[in-house]
């Protein structure tokens, strides 16, 4: 016996639905669209009504629903279900019960649906030969529930297994999908796969309850219209999301990757959302900031209470500057522009723009540091322009030159230039703009009241963040005191070299001025002697007085007249070293200091500070760059004696003095400056510290390290040692 069902014809109904059902072929498998589920319960009691009346046999797979309504409509026809007649040719199977007899995994198993099929035609008794029509109604919901459950692969593939079940038995087959399950434009694709698996397809009851052709026909054109207007809208509205999708992307990825940090914030501080430029400025994951609370990320919570406070109320923020804690545990400066997204009067979180402040706020502590350094300072500072217009004036300016910042901010520099100067400033000018700098140019300038001072300037150029020179900043020192100061011991030492040298030539001169004095008396009392020779030799006698007063008043010069007194030695040495700064620091000496404090000798003051300058000033010019000098003063026993007094010590590192040189060094006019020296400084030292009771002392080598210690000691009350020849002879 053959496994297919004869053909039966289903068409005893007077339902235009259900006689388009009518088929006489093995393969009849149609599917109804509807809208109302009163429709589809209405046309499928029409259909297993027209089955069970004809006496053929039905199957119905439903929802539990659709099963309750079919049996209500059925007894309203005149069916009994309860009969065994009807319990013999119908079988009621709910539909999601079903599936799971055959669905794995999601997909239906070929071998469990054709078992349950089997088993339900059988059921039914309604087998019959190849040669007779087929005598079995079969009504199927279960793709329809697959697809509305979102999985409609396994739809599709249900509907296939009938279509292959069929091919071993014969049945008409109806299913039923509700219209709306396919309103998306992404159904189309799998809406014309349904179709294609069904050898009919019955549109909704809004075309099969129209009783014409006429109105059919004005459906369908009515459809196509509408369906157009559909495809062009949907065209449009392609094109607009895609041009919105667009616009979304490139907005988030402004966001995203905008150069300032972004953050939102919930009412409750949770970091909602963050950007790329907020992470990489705290050196955060995005899994390690967001979803934490902020204040896991302030430095200053009180700053932080009093932003969410005012952010609560609604408040704007601009320029909200606190601090931020860094994942390396570092604190950034930051500036917080910040407002509330309000939906519906509910906070739903803030927008708030992170500006990094730190460099600005280092740039500004430097610059007031700068600023109070310059204002502080004792020399003039100044800046200004290319073109010589003065941009910033400082207190010592002030102080020094006379003029008030408002009075020369904005004027040309000339005017604290001499008039016979100017043409120094273009000058100047030009090495700016060439980005040359100007160290301790000696020159003259001159003050409100019209008084020429000498300074020192040291000139260097100003340069914008491009690199490009905008400016000059001028550092102005006052070094007239320490002018005169300079010509001060200048013209002593000048006075004590031409004394002593004046005393030396004048004790040389009066022995033999005393010897051709004896001669003249001699003579003149010899007894032969003529009136006019005795004449001559009174005269002559007259000259030589003359030539003995002339070296007692030479004598008198070199004799100091002053008198010795207590003198700090701390003082006193560092009197003399301020006359030397301005030399230290264009050579760029370093002065080390090491000078016991409350020292006190009894000496001329002048006579101290002339010994201290010469050596001072041997040990500068005997130093290259950078050398190091050191001065050292402490109380010392001296001589054998061991006599109470003070040993001063002034050490270089300069080039040292050749071992041919040093037994020279204190003989006068003996020098190694061929174009500057004299050649009586060490002498004139060596003959001041001798004078005074003390001794001097010199070490020196050439070989790396080289450098010279000059040393010399004085009693606390130095005395004259001893009288010189010249000032017996004076006596």
């Amino acid at each position: 016996m053959s496994n297919s069902l004869s053909p039966v014809t289903l068409s005893n109904g007077t339902d235009n639905s259900s006689q388009r059902l009518t088929q006489t072929s093995p393969a009849f498998h149609s599917v109804q669209l509807y809208q109302s589920d009163a429709f589809l319960v209405d046309n499928l009691a029409e259909l297993v009504g027209s089955a069970l009346g004809g006496g053929s046999s039905a199957i119905v797979i439903a929802t539990e629903a659709h099963l309750a309504a079919l049996c209500t409509r059925l007894h309203e026809r005149g069916f009994d279900l309860t009969s065994s007649a009807c319990q013999a040719r119908m079988v009621m199977r709910d539909a999601a019960e079903s599936l799971t007899r055959f669905m794995v995994a999601g997909r239906p198993d070929w071998q469990k649906f054709k078992h349950f099929a089997e088993g339900l035609i059988q059921r039914v008794g309604s087998v019959s030969t190849d040669t007779r029509p087929p005598t079995c109604f079969i009504f199927g919901e279960m793709v329809a529930l697959l697809w509305d459950e979102g999985n409609r692969s396994a739809a599709i593939e249900l509907e296939r297994l009938w279509n292959e079940f069929a091919k071993h038995y014969s049945f008409q087959l109806h299913c039923a999908y509700p219209l709306h399950s396919f309103s998306d434009e992404a159904d189309r694709a799998q809406f014309a796969q349904i179709c294609k698996e069904h050898s009919h397809v019955l549109p909704t009851e809004a075309f099969t309850t129209l009783s014409s052709d006429d109105e059919q026909f004005r459906k369908i054109v009515h459809l196509e219209q509408k369906a157009q207007a559909l495809e062009t809208e949907t065209r449009k509205r392609d094109l607009l999301q895609k041009e919105v999708h667009q616009r979304e992307v490139e907005l988030q990825d402004f966001l995203d990757n905008a150069v300032i940090g972004m953050h939102w914030v919930s009412a409750s501080g949770e970091i909602l959302w963050a950007n790329k430029a907020e992470l990489d400025l705290l050196g955060y994951q995005r899994d390690e900031y967001i979803g934490r609370n902020i204040a896991e990320f302030h430095a200053d919570s009180a700053a932080l209470q009093d932003i969410m406070e005012r952010l609560a109320r609604f408040e704007e923020l601009r320029g909200y500057e606190t601090q931020l804690r860094c994942k390396d545990g570092s604190v950034r400066d930051v500036r917080i522009d910040s407002n509330v997204f309000v939906r519906d009067g509910v906070f739903c979180h803030s927008r708030c723009f992170t500006t990094d402040i730190t460099e600005q706020k280092k740039a500004e502590q430097a610059r007031a540091h700068l600023a109070a350094i310059v204002e502080s300072s004792e020399d003039a500072i100044i800046s200004k322009s290319l073109d010589g217009i003065v941009t910033s004036w400082n207190k010592a300016a002030e102080r020094i030159l006379e003029y008030r910042a408002e009075e020369m901010i904005g004027r040309s520099i000339t005017t604290i230039i001499p008039p016979d100067l100017l043409s120094d400033e273009p000058i100047i000018l030009g090495k700016i703009r060439r980005g040359e700098q100007i160290k301790h140019f000696e020159t003259v300038r001159m003050n409100k009241s019209g008084q020429r001072l000498d300074v020192s300037l040291t000139i260097s150029p100003i340069r914008d963040r491009e690199g490009r020179i905008v400016g000059a900043a001028k550092i102005l020192r006052d070094v007239t005191e320490q002018k005169k100061m300079e010509a001060a011991l200048r013209t002593t030492e000048r006075l004590a070299a031409v004394g002593r040298l004046a005393a030396t030539i004048s004790h040389e001169i009066n022995n033999p001025l005393e010897s051709v004095m004896n001669l003249v008396y001699l003579a003149e009392i010899h007894p032969e002697a003529s009136p006019i020779i005795k004449q001559y030799l009174a005269l002559g006698q007259q000259e030589l007085n003359r030539a003995i007063h002339i070296s007692r008043q030479t004598l008198g010069f070199y004799r100091s007249t002053s008198t010795a007194a207590w003198v700090d030695v701390a003082d006193s040495v560092e009197a003399v070293l301020g006359i030397y700064n301005l030399k230290f620091r264009y050579k760029g000496l370093k002065i080390r200091r090491e000078i016991q404090p409350e020292l006190r000798i009894k000496i001329e003051a002048g006579e101290l500070k002339q010994i201290m300058s010469n050596l001072i000033s041997n040990a500068c010019d005997a130093c290259l760059d950078n050398c190091e000098i050191l001065i050292r003063v402490h109380a010392a026993s001296i001589g054998k004696d061991r006599i109470p007094g003070v040993r001063f010590t002034v050490a270089d590192t300069g080039v040292g003095i050749q071992d041919d040189v040093k037994s020279k060094i204190f003989a006068p006019f003996f020098t190694t400056k061929e174009v500057v020296g004299t050649g009586l400084g060490l002498w004139i030292t060596k003959s001041l510290v001798e004078k005074r009771g003390g001794s001097i002392f010199v070490r020196s080598r050439t070989d790396a390290p080289s450098g010279t210690v000059m040393s010399f000691t004085l009693p606390f009350e130095a005395t004259e040692a001893r009288a010189t020849r010249t000032e017996a002879l004076a006596a």
